[in-house]
């Protein structure tokens, strides 16, 4: 089965990027996107694409810079050493910049094997929760929160709301471990009581911690993990009696938690978001990307988080482009000036060497209907 969606998502990914590139033959600025096609991740991939090429096509229909056209070329991240994908790729297609890289460690191959720096790119958007990856390389820019800033908020409300006992349960990896960190330094201060408990990363094997949880018997419980991660726990908490508020951390896609664990699992579970809403149009940012999704996006699958996120990074490169006039060399720099850029409700901040640039999180709840609302 998931053989076959894998497949599916693969094709509907290259007919996306043929719409967008119809007009493109003759591009004069490339960016590069790497992110999963296929495997566990392929869904979050694909929607990472539509997002960008949304942000891209709207560009194009606006002209472009300085009069130039952008071509979105989105590669599939497959399993193994990223850094030495990404300078294959980087060879082959000459961008301006590289959107995009799923995972902690994906992002540390990129950063370690030197591409960006040996190449000059700037690296924009990668989906990564550890802020630790801010500090590795100048030409990194983060458009997400970390999981300390969500963490920070989520332990806030549930203080606020009384509830002083709190589980954590994250993924062994760079940004679970963050967010069990960030939790032990926040929880003091607010008064709040936290028991934690890990599970192998990039698995759904969390039967143990489904265990020590229900002996814990915390009011609300965190859950710093992936989808499937998130998924398995609720799914064999609730069904085991447990009772806490669950809220997940920002990597898990609440619209998509629904489909896999059933509206009536799902109901009731925060999640935290990082890009506003995609059903806030109040929001200038969310006007402008379902304006352009009604025109760019495909037109029978409704806007996800990701989409938005994505579409959050490539408005930042966007802008930087602009201020580069289409210059690769020149890029980096024009991204590090940004200083409260207002991309419409939101803004970004790269000025004085900071490289994680959004610092939005806000909590939303899944309703009956499995939509995520705030």
């Amino acid at each position: 089965m998931l053989k076959k969606i894998s497949v599916r998502l693969v094709k509907a990914a290259t007919t996306l990027a043929l719409a967008g590139a119809a007009s493109l033959a003759s591009a004069d600025i490339t960016v590069l996107q790497i992110v999963p096609l296929t495997g566990p991740y392929g869904g979050i991939g694909w929607h990472m694409q539509v997002g960008a090429q949304v942000a891209l096509s709207d560009l194009n229909a606006r002209g472009g810079i300085g009069g130039q056209k952008v071509r979105l070329v989105t590669a599939n991240q497959e399993p193994g050493d990223v850094g030495k994908q990404a300078r294959a790729l980087i060879d082959k297609h000459s961008p301006v910049a590289v959107l995009g890289v799923v995972g902690e460690d994906s992002v540390q191959q990129v950063l370690d094997s030197r591409v960006l720096d040996d190449s000059g790119l700037a690296l924009v958007g990668p989906r990564v929760g550890a802020s630790s990856l801010a500090s590795g390389s100048k030409m990194l820019f983060l458009t997400r929160p970390s999981f300390t800033f969500e963490i920070a908020r989520v332990l806030k409300h549930y203080a606020t709301s009384g509830m002083r006992n709190v589980g954590i349960v994250y993924e062994d990896n760079g940004s679970g471990r963050e967010a069990w960190a960030a939790a032990s330094s926040e929880a003091p201060a607010l008064g709040v009581k936290i028991s934690g408990v890990s599970y192998l990363a990039g698995s759904a094997m969390v039967d143990q911690a489904v265990t020590k949880m229900l002996a814990a018997q915390p009011q609300a419980i965190v859950l710093a993990s992936q989808t499937a991660g998130a998924a398995a726990f609720i799914q064999r908490f609730r069904a085991q009696g447990g009772t806490a508020q669950l809220t997940a951390l920002s990597l898990v896609e609440g619209a998509h938690l629904a489909r896999v664990i059933g509206k009536k699992a799902a109901h009731g579970v925060s999640v935290m978001e990082a890009a506003p809403n995609t059903l806030n149009e109040s929001v200038p940012l969310v006007r402008d990307f379902r304006a352009g999704y009604q025109k760019f996006g495909p037109n029978d699958v409704e806007p996800s988080q990701a989409m938005m996120e994505s579409y959050v990074a490539a408005r930042t490169l966007i802008e930087g482009l602009k201020r580069a006039n289409g210059s690769k060399s020149k890029l980096p720099a024009a991204l590090s000036a940004l200083d409260h850029f207002d991309l419409g409700g939101v803004s970004v901040t790269f000025a004085g060497a900071k490289r994680a640039g959004l610092e939005f999180a806000e909590m939303a709840v899944i309703d009956r209907q499995g939509r995520v609302i705030r």
